[in-house]
């Protein structure tokens, strides 16, 4: 990779690449090593598979943490979800006990199969496996083949002539799963069920045995397995509820699940109808809830630089690797100046004279170049902007910076060798159309999936149109305010009054699933209690030309408000522009250090 900012899904690295770029962030989340189910939640990018691969004993290996896998607290498993078909049609049409069975069946299948990949490509796996403790190796081997036998497998494919024997044990499972495809199959061209008369694997049966198997292994340590669920939101809900049920068991001195998601799971429910709840049944943690915090900033900092050493670029900060605009920084500079000599001069607004330049200067500035007609040429160019607009996602800020590295390149007709820094006036053109992406073409995808899946409300035209009025309904007022001469003016996010009706919540969520909003939370005047929050993705505030920085501020939106937003956005703009103070709730919602 020649670009240091070349964005490759976790799945596709290698364990060499991950051990080279991976920025250790476990103080962060301690509870994702400790022995016990946990259920990890982030939007996508935000680094949810990077932390599980790092987890895996080949990683740990190249990274020189051991030099051997059996001297690790744990033996971790990586099971992608999205890599495998779960949603099979075939199965979906069962009810009851037989689409219990079967659906735990190939959850069962496919952890098996990725936990004997794990052990194949172990290093030195076939030869530790050999070695004095060989009495070790044959006793597993029988014990796996009773297990199988057990739940139902008549046959076993020979091991003669393969080099490592976990091979043909992992033949075992692969004939198994395709045995129960044809069975599903079969099902398709008729009404009636008829007899499943393959073997069946469950979780307490076989792979609870199993797991105990492994652990006894001479080539695996003695704690617990983790069995990682990346992104289980793609799990049919049924399925879902079997893995609930595995939760559960409460299993965790052998078997740990690392259950990731999008923060779209579907339900908390076991077969059984039965609630799973944290902390008795599992931990949770949300990466975006740790992220949002004055963490990120030096976090993402380690990772570029990490990244611009191991491309060659040694000793080089990313502050410098991503300079500002320095004349924009000197007019800044000379506004803050000014702002200083009238709270001076008892003309402030807040207690304190850097609140009132952090609140003011960039507005300041912007109404500036408004009376020019010059707002298009802010500069959103340097380092903690490019942080800051990639609102604590990681991948938010590595996809503009890989473009930024290519343009240069291609711009320049640069050797990788001769690129010293990303010349402010690019990272600017790429962050302007990265983000007119996310409001443009982005929807236009939306309004194509919705054509083809979700429907459309009976009183208004689409969801993807109601999303994107709403969108840019608050995107326009958040810049108006931002030009204005109000003591508050620096928005981004709004908080709903009142609960609202069953459409406009649809929309909300919409556009929390699609990553335009954040759903966050702010205590209650009352003291009793939180409001539900909505926070603006920061990779839309070049597109509405929103100041990047923190934000101290938040709007209270009525549900007719809200409405009025979705169903014509210039109306709703002009009416709450020329509202009263008193209809704006601020409080402070972010310090200024954090994001």
């Amino acid at each position: 990779m020649n670009n240091p900012f070349s964005v490759k899904t976790p799945e596709t690295l290698n364990a060499e690449d991950i051990a080279k770029l991976f920025i250790d962030v476990f103080s962060d989340f301690p509870k994702l090593l400790d022995p016990e189910h946990t259920f990890l939640h982030g939007t996508r990018g935000t680094g949810k598979s990077m932390m599980l691969r790092y987890l895996e004993p080949h990683v740990q290996i190249a990274a020189n943490k051991v030099t051997k896998a059996r001297e690790l607290n744990h033996y971790a498993v990586h099971m992608p979800i999205k890599r495998a078909n779960y949603s099979l049609s075939e199965l979906e049409r069962l009810e009851g006990a037989p689409y219990w069975l079967l659906s735990e069946h190939i959850l069962t299948i496919h952890a098996v199969i990725h936990i004997l990949d794990s052990l194949i490509s172990l290093p030195n796996s076939d030869e530790e496996s050999e070695d004095a403790d060989g009495e070790n190796w044959d006793k597993f081997c029988a014990d796996f083949i009773k297990l199988t036998e057990t739940a139902g497998c008549t046959s076993n494919p020979s091991a003669e002539g393969n080099q490592n024997p976990f091979i043909y044990l992992r033949e075992i499972f692969e004939r198994e799963h395709q045995e129960t495809l044809r069975y599903l199959r079969k099902l398709t061209f008729g009404k009636a069920l008829f007899p499943y008369e393959s073997a069946l694997f469950g979780y307490i049966d076989f792979l609870l045995p199993f797991i105990q198997l492994v652990i006894k292994l001479n080539i695996t340590p003695d704690g617990p397995v983790f069995l990682m669920l990346d992104d289980a939101d793609n799990l049919p809900e049924r399925m879902q509820k079997v893995v609930n049920s595995w939760v559960s068991y409460r299993t965790t001195d052998r078997l740990c699940l690392k259950i990731s998601t999008q923060q779209r799971y579907k339900t908390w429910r076991t077969i059984q109808g039965t609630l799973i709840e944290s902390p008795h049944d599992y931990s949770e943690i949300d990466i975006n809830t740790v992220y949002t915090s004055k963490n990120y900033y030096p976090q993402i900092k380690k990772i570029v630089e990490k990244r611009l050493d191991v491309h060659g670029f040694s000793n080089t900060s990313a502050t410098d690797f991503f300079p500002e605009n320095l004349d924009q920084e000197k007019a800044l500079a000379l506004i803050a100046d000014r702002i200083k000599i009238k709270w001076k001069e008892d003309q402030g607004v807040s207690s304190r004279q850097q609140d009132d330049v952090t609140r003011y200067k960039v507005s300041e500035y912007m109404k500036e170049l408004a009376k020019t007609k010059k707002t298009n040429t802010f500069s959103y160019s340097g380092f903690k902007s490019m942080v800051d607009i990639s609102s604590g996602i990681v991948r938010f800020f590595l996809e503009p910076a890989s473009r930024m590295y290519s343009e240069v390149i291609t711009t320049n007709q640069y050797e990788h060798e001769k690129v010293e820094n990303i010349p402010h006036q690019i990272q600017d053109k790429i962050l302007t159309d990265w983000s007119k992406e996310f409001m443009l073409n982005h929807f236009y995808g939306l309004k194509r999936t919705e054509e083809g899946i979700i429907e459309t409300f009976k009183s208004r035209t689409s969801k993807s149109d109601c999303l994107r009025n709403l969108i840019t309904s608050f995107g326009n007022l958040f810049q108006k305010k931002l030009l204005s001469d109000d003591t508050e003016r620096r928005f981004i996010s709004f908080m709903p009054t009142r609960n609202v009706n069953k459409e406009t919540q649809e929309i909300l969520d919409l556009a929390v699933e699609w990553g335009y909003l954040y759903r966050s939370s702010t205590g209650r005047k009352e003291g009793i209690g939180r409001n539900i929050l909505y926070v603006f993705n920061r990779r839309l505030v070049p597109y509405f030309k929103l100041d990047p920085s923190g934000y101290v501020a938040y709007m209270s939106v009525t549900p007719e408000d809200l409405n009025l937003a979705i169903d014509d956005p210039s109306s709703f703009v002009r009416k709450r522009f020329g509202s009263t103070k008193r209809e704006l709730v601020v409080q402070e919602l972010f310090k200024e250090e954090e994001f």
